[in-house]
C-alpha cells in the first residue's frame, strides 16, 4: 500500500471539511485552511484537519467556491512546486484550461465527487459523505503519478472512481445535476400564488420533485456561469418537451407521450449501490407521529426477514399520523403487508 501523502485542504465548507474528516479518520495527516476564520476554526474543531505547520504538502485539495477555484488552483501550483493539486468543483473544463496555461498541468488533476447535501457549510460536514458515490477524475495533462495520488483520496473515501474528459463531464453534469436544480427550483417557485391551505395539499410527488429546491443558492451563480452552454442546451431540451405539451391539440396524448419518454429514461438511472435498477413494490403503512414508532415499524419488517430497500414518509398536515411507504422486492410485498397487519399496523396500500 502506498504511503498517504501529506495533505492540505483549502476551503473548509461542506466539501472540504467532509474530505478532511474522512481522510483524517483513515489516518492521513491533514491540514485545512479557509479565508473565513470562523469556518477554519470550526473545521479544525470537528476533526477536518490541523493548522498548517512548516511541512510542505505533497497534495493540495482545493475545495473553494467554483468562481475562485481556478485562481486558487494556480496559486497552489505556484506556492507548492512539488505538490499535486486537485480541485473538487462541479465544473471542470474552465479550470483545466487555466491550469494548462499556468505551465503546471502535469501536477493538476480535475476531480468532482458527486455528493452533497441541501445544506452547506462545515457544520453539515460528514466523513462518509462520499462513500459509494461516484468520484470523477479528469486527468487532462496530469502525470500518471499525479493521478495515482488523487486516486488514493477517492479510494480512502470509498468512492466509485470514474475517469472522464473534462468537457464530456461538464455536458453530463448539466443534464444530471445543474439543470435538475433549475427545474426543481422552477417547480417550487410556481407555488408562490398558492395560499397556506393550498400548499397543504402537497403530496410526496411534489416533495420528491422539489427536494433539491431547498439548496442554498450562493454557489449556483458560479456554476451557471462556468457551465453556461451545457446548462442552456439542457434547459432548451426541457422547455421543448414542456412546450410540446402546452401547445398540443390533445394535451392528454402529449402528456402521456412525455411521461412515457421520462419513464424510459428514468429506468436508466442506477439503482441501489450503483447497480442495475430493480423494480420495487410499495407497502404503505399509517404510522402514529410518536417517538419510536418508525423504528418499531422497521424492526417488525426485519423480524419477518424483509429488507426495506427504500422508504418515504409523508406527514398528514392536520392529523397526528403519517404515511410511511416501505419499498421492498415484489415477492416480499404481500407477505410483509399481512405480517404488519397481524402485528397491529394499519396498511394503507400494498
Amino acid at each position: 500500500m502506498a504511503p498517504t501523502p501529506t495533505t492540505h485542504i483549502i476551503g473548509a465548507g461542506l466539501m472540504g471539511a467532509s474530505i478532511g474528516i474522512g481522510l483524517t479518520s483513515e489516518g492521513w495527516h491533514v491540514t485545512i485552511s479557509d479565508a473565513d476564520d470562523e469556518a477554519q476554526l470550526l473545521a479544525r474543531s470537528i476533526g477536518a484537519g490541523l493548522e498548517p505547520g512548516l511541512e510542505q504538502p505533497e497534495l493540495v485539495i482545493v475545495a473553494t467556491p467554483p468562481g475562485v477555484t481556478a485562481q486558487v488552483v494556480v496559486d497552489a501550483l505556484n506556492t507548492w512546486p512539488e505538490a499535486v493539486v486537485v480541485d473538487v468543483a462541479s465544473v471542470k473544463a474552465p479550470i483545466a484550461d487555466v491550469a494548462e496555461r499556468s505551465g503546471h498541468a502535469h501536477r493538476y488533476v480535475g476531480s468532482h465527487p458527486m455528493a452533497g447535501r441541501e445544506i452547506s457549510g462545515g457544520m453539515a460536514a460528514q466523513g462518509d459523505l462520499f462513500r459509494a458515490r461516484p468520484w470523477v477524475l479528469c486527468a487532462g495533462q496530469a502525470s500518471a503519478a499525479a493521478v495515482a495520488v488523487v486516486t488514493q483520496v477517492a479510494e480512502a473515501l470509498q468512492c466509485d472512481i470514474i475517469e472522464m474528459d473534462a468537457r464530456a463531464h461538464d455536458r453530463a453534469v448539466a443534464r444530471v445535476s445543474h439543470a435538475p436544480q433549475a427545474a426543481a427550483s422552477a417547480v417550487a417557485a410556481a407555488l408562490a400564488p398558492l395560499g397556506v391551505d393550498d400548499v397543504a395539499l402537497a403530496g410526496q410527488g411534489l416533495r420528491d420533485v422539489t427536494r433539491i429546491a431547498a439548496s442554498r443558492p450562493e454557489m449556483w451563480a458560479d456554476i451557471a456561469r462556468l457551465n453556461r452552454q451545457a446548462i442552456v442546451e439542457t434547459i432548451d431540451h426541457i422547455v421543448e418537451e414542456l412546450d410540446a405539451v402546452r401547445s398540443a391539440e390533445d394535451i392528454g396524448e402529449a402528456m402521456t407521450r412525455l411521461i412515457d419518454k421520462g419513464r424510459q429514461e428514468v429506468a436508466r438511472i442506477p439503482g441501489k449501490h450503483g447497480g442495475a435498477k430493480r423494480e420495487w413494490e410499495a407497502v404503505t403503512v399509517i404510522v402514529p407521529d410518536e417517538p419510536g414508532r418508525l423504528v418499531e415499524l422497521l424492526s417488525d419488517a426485519a423480524a419477518v426477514g424483509v429488507n426495506v430497500e427504500d422508504l418515504a414518509i409523508e406527514h398528514s398536515p392536520r392529523q397526528p399520523v403519517g404515511l410511511t411507504t416501505l419499498w421492498v422486492l415484489p415477492q416480499h410485498a404481500a407477505s410483509l403487508a399481512v405480517a404488519l397487519e397481524d402485528g397491529g399496523w394499519t396498511v394503507a396500500g400494498a
